[in-house]
């Protein structure tokens, strides 16, 4: 349950809420000291410090809820968080004074630092995360069937309900518009990303990601039928009832990976029939396991799909897995560019061997950014780690290189 508020609460300082000033922790239980390093690689200092910061930060998180009796559940956030966001603990060690801040030795870093810890700032950390990985964008894609008609995607009232709900929390989406354009030049792909046929589909990938611009797909269904009798009370015989069903699923369309579903099911009232239907759709994703809606005290309570998709894509955008095939190294060339890609790229997580495929070596680098951001990286940092990197061809999540070892 924890875990649900933070990100709760996360979601709306994300998503432009107003920031709460929040009081220094009681006494010294909260404040501590602790040290970080890391290598220094081609002269980037930068990167380095960058490195050096995180890894303090994430030992002094560490330190000061680990001791703390009474900041148990504080720690169960950490953790949780942490395990989408790995430098969440910088954005939770406020009032930072840096007591050292160095080079040893000429190739490490070394960072000290002194500050106070504020679990409760996790929020902020998920906020900067959007900011510097961007903020996803949507596109809805619900096949509605009201009183026996079907109405294909495009302007149906089940997306503009979600958009609406979505829309007032900060989520950004692809204009119906577009989405009707789609529709009517590419229904095949179309067809495809509405049944989630995404992964290693680079045709539908590089339709939504290049015409649309959206990085996440809500697609799915909604029906509307008359209630049975006896499930509703009758108290008007003009009024008509209507039980609404919602299925749904958010895909990531750089990776294919599903990213939330939910199926829900909710009865309305009116005496219109096609608005009792409506009614019941909004009914539906009012609930605290779909989207959510307004407490007593009017603030939005997130629901369940909500924060799922919202932190599911966090963790893929600060750990996207991109396929890199390499052509053009030896054996032992290929150690030195792995050792090249996770220690001197900044964003890179874990590199990963996948295996030979004839002359190329196939990797999977988990990156923080994407896919354009790491073939920057290449651009950048290639020449200085002593290799000629060509980029061959670049889709959403894979890349195709032929690389030279120039010293």
């Amino acid at each position: 349950m924890a875990g649900i508020l933070v990100l709760t609460v996360a979601f709306a300082v994300s998503c432009g809420g107003k920031n709460v000033k929040e009081p220094k922790p009681a006494g010294n239980a909260m404040h501590g000291t602790a040290t970080g390093m890391a290598a220094i690689y081609d002269g980037d200092k930068g990167l380095a410090r960058d490195r050096a910061i995180e890894d303090a930060c994430k030992k002094l998180v560490e330190q000061v809820l680990g001791n703390n009796v009474s900041a148990s559940s504080m720690m169960a956030d950490f953790q949780m968080v942490s395990s989408i966001v790995e430098s969440s603990s910088t954005g939770m060690v406020k009032n930072q004074k840096f007591l050292k801040d160095a080079v040893e030795g000429g190739d490490t870093y070394i960072v000290t630092i002194e500050g106070d810890v504020y679990p409760s700032a996790v929020g902020d950390a998920i906020r900067s995360t959007l900011e510097n990985y961007g903020r996803p964008k949507f596109m809805v894609l619900i096949q509605e069937t009201f009183e026996g008609e079907t109405h294909e995607p495009g302007l149906t009232a089940s997306e503009l309900s979600i958009m609406e709900t979505m829309g007032n929390q900060g989520f950004q989406f692809v204009d119906a518009a577009t989405v009707q354009d789609l529709m009517q030049k590419d229904k095949a792909d179309m067809k495809k990303a509405m049944a989630g046929q995404i992964r290693g589909n680079e045709a539908v990938q590089s339709l939504i990601l290049d015409d649309s611009g959206a990085e996440v797909i809500i697609f799915g269904s909604v029906t509307s039928a008359e209630q049975k009798s006896g499930q509703l009370t009758q108290y008007n015989k003009n009024m008509k009832s209507r039980m609404a069903t919602i299925n749904l699923k958010a895909v990531d369309v750089y990776t294919g990976d599903i990213l939330a579903t939910v199926s829900a099911t909710a009865p309305a009232m009116h005496i219109d029939p096609n608005t009792a239907s409506i009614n019941a759709v909004k009914a539906c994703l009012g609930t605290k396991n779909v989207l959510g809606k307004n407490d007593d005290y009017g603030q939005f309570q997130a629901g369940n799909f909500m924060n799922q998709i919202t932190r599911k894509f966090l963790e893929s955008a600060t750990r996207r897995p991109i396929q890199l095939r390499v052509a053009g190294l030896n054996n032992q060339e290929m150690m030195k560019f792995r050792d090249f890609l996770s220690q001197r790229c900044r964003g890179v997580k874990k590199v990963e061997v996948k295996g030979q495929q004839g002359a190329e070596a196939k990797l999977e680098v988990l990156f923080a950014g994407k896919t354009v951001d790491l073939t920057d990286e290449f651009a950048n940092k290639g020449v200085n780690g002593g290799f000629d990197i060509q980029i061959v061809k670049s889709y959403p999540n894979k890349v195709q290189v032929v690389v030279k070892k120039t010293k």
